[in-house]
């Protein structure tokens, strides 16, 4: 018998980074391609305890039932996390998710109709388009450079498509590694002022910087109006916990919240508590420099080894934090091409094309440092140099 599905199930795709990651069960395989951070840095320790303090404090709440905004001592120790990065909020103002990648989806559900656009940089977050295709969205897409997104043709494609919001990663974006600068997030906020047009800020590396100077965010620039700032512990903690937050202003949280109860009633009762304790002893505090430092020599591990290794051809970003480095074919080749090659040579990474809403890319493609060690990073990119060479 056939499915009776619903319309919007064709627009649903397999990740093509999941699949990649499937590739990593077999042997001799060297990954760059899932945005994994390192497992070696966990703190297992110390979450451990955390868990025990869930039970020795919380005891049986910690296993009930909760409500959906979130466990309130959590979101206060956020708004006052945040407030030392100067973003300023009110436990009213935080949501607490499965993720962040789940708040993409429930922006989708109470912001999109079928045919509304979103606007995105070019190229984007793979998972964002992956969110937001089964509420039939389309996509204007606008290229970014070294600068972030580019504001001529950001405020021509406004002007010509009226988009419900714009998506955008503005620090340490995923997949190019580009900061957008200071300059183009102030020129962003007003013309959004002037079109009422909302911004979503996904922001999962920007507690990741390890050098350049400090960019405030979009939230904090705009004083928290017309802003939907997002962000997550799965790159400052763990991702296996599943806990992300939204921030922004509050008739915002009150509609994500209804789309959220319908989802999943609630996050994690025990998740929560136990990041709770683990944040109120200071844990992550000390344990973020520790990350930053290892992501710090792992990227310098690797762009030292592209210099060695790739051929000319291959231009590539030098990443100041976060977890990848975008690399374009000078000469036009296929990165796809190269990718089929590559992965008989046992080293693997994720090509470009599948990160731009519009199309194109095929030039392009982007390489994680986070998860592999010295060894394998360097081997790994001698095997990926002698295929750039060799086609």
């Amino acid at each position: 018998m056939k499915l009776p599905l619903a319309r919007r199930t064709r627009r649903m795709r397999r990740s093509t980074i999941r699949e990649i990651l499937k590739l990593m069960a077999r042997k001799g395989i060297i990954s760059f391609a899932g945005g994994l951070p390192a497992p070696d840095l966990f703190p297992l320790r110390h979450f451990a305890t955390a868990m025990q303090d869930a039970f020795r404090i919380d005891k049986a709440s910690a296993l009930q039932y909760d409500i959906t905004e979130g466990y309130r001592p959590l979101k206060e120790f956020l708004c006052r996390w945040l407030s030392k990065r100067g973003m300023r909020c009110r436990p009213e103002n935080v949501l607490l998710t499965h993720g962040s990648q789940q708040a993409l989806d429930l922006l989708g559900k109470i912001f999109l109709d079928p045919g509304d656009r979103v606007l995105v940089e070019d190229p984007t977050y793979l998972g964002a388009i992956q969110a937001f295709d089964p509420y039939e969205a389309r996509y204007t897409a606008v290229p970014i450079d070294e600068e972030g997104l580019r504001i001529p043709e950001m405020k021509a494609a406004i002007r010509r498509h009226t988009p419900k919001f714009a998506y955008l990663v503005p620090t340490f974006q995923n997949p190019s590694g580009v900061t957008m600068s200071l300059k183009r997030r102030r020129a962003l906020l007003q013309f959004f002022r002037l079109k009422k047009l909302y911004a979503v800020e996904d922001d999962p590396y920007g507690f990741l910087r390890w050098s350049g100077k400090k960019v405030p965010t979009l939230y904090e620039l705009a004083g928290g109006r017309g802003v939907i700032y997002l962000s997550t512990f799965s790159k400052i903690l763990s991702p296996g916990i599943r806990l992300g937050f939204v921030v922004a202003e509050r008739e915002v949280i009150s509609s994500l919240i209804l789309a959220k109860q319908a989802a999943d009633l609630q996050p994690n009762t025990l998740i929560q508590r136990a990041v709770y304790h683990y944040c109120r002893r200071g844990y992550l505090d000390r344990h973020i420099p520790l990350i930053i430092d290892a992501y710090r020599q792992r990227a310098e591990w690797m762009m030292d080894a592209m210099d060695r290794y790739f051929p000319p051809s291959v231009e590539w970003t030098r990443p100041e934090g976060g977890m990848f480095i975008w690399c374009r074919l000078r000469d036009g080749r296929s990165a796809t091409r190269i990718f089929r090659q590559a992965v008989r040579q046992n080293v693997a990474f994720v090509t470009g094309n599948v990160f731009h809403a519009a199309g194109g890319g095929e030039d392009t493609f982007r390489l994680n440092f986070t998860n592999s060690n010295q060894a394998q990073i360097q081997e790994g990119i001698r095997r990926l140099g002698k295929t750039l060479a060799r086609q």
